[in-house]
């Protein structure tokens, strides 16, 4: 789940039998991990063993739970009452919140950088030349190397 941790063909097996609603094993931590190849010794403590893939797999799924129910709030409060000024002002939170995140690519907004009335920053780098620090504020373009 996380970066290197791969599943094993057996953790992927249970979590199929555990999770999938037409599985007959399904919500069984037992059966499933039975089924799934464990021995019964290992398949009876799996759960208060909680490995850390198991405890991954439960945390990824509580966060879909969750943004499952996040959307389903959204199309809800997008369809409020437009009579009402606070639940407009709600919604367009709402639709401006949505737009900016789902589409990022259209609707996000830009901030540019810039120096006072728009002017262009001016950067002071600090050049380390041969092993000495030089003040280079002038230059156009510089080098800059990170500090040990």
């Amino acid at each position: 789940m996380s970066g290197k941790n791969f599943l094993d063909p057996r953790q992927v097996a249970f979590l199929e039998y555990f999770f999938e609603p037409k599985s007959e094993t399904f919500g069984n931590s037992l059966r499933s991990a039975i089924k799934a190849g464990y021995d019964e010794g290992y398949a009876e403590q799996l759960t208060s063993r909680m490995p850390n893939w198991l405890k991954e797999s439960f945390d990824k799924l509580k966060r879909k739970g969750m943004l499952t129910k996040a959307e389903h709030n959204l199309f809800k409060l997008l369809d409020l009452d437009e009579n009402d000024p606070r639940l407009v002002a709600i919604k367009a939170d709402i639709s401006k919140f949505v737009a900016s995140r789902l589409g990022k690519a259209v609707y996000s907004e830009r901030t540019e950088l810039s120096g006072k009335d728009g002017e262009p920053i001016n950067l002071k780098w600090n050049l380390i030349v041969n092993g000495n620090r030089e003040d280079d504020s002038d230059s156009q373009v510089a080098t800059e190397t990170p500090e040990q």
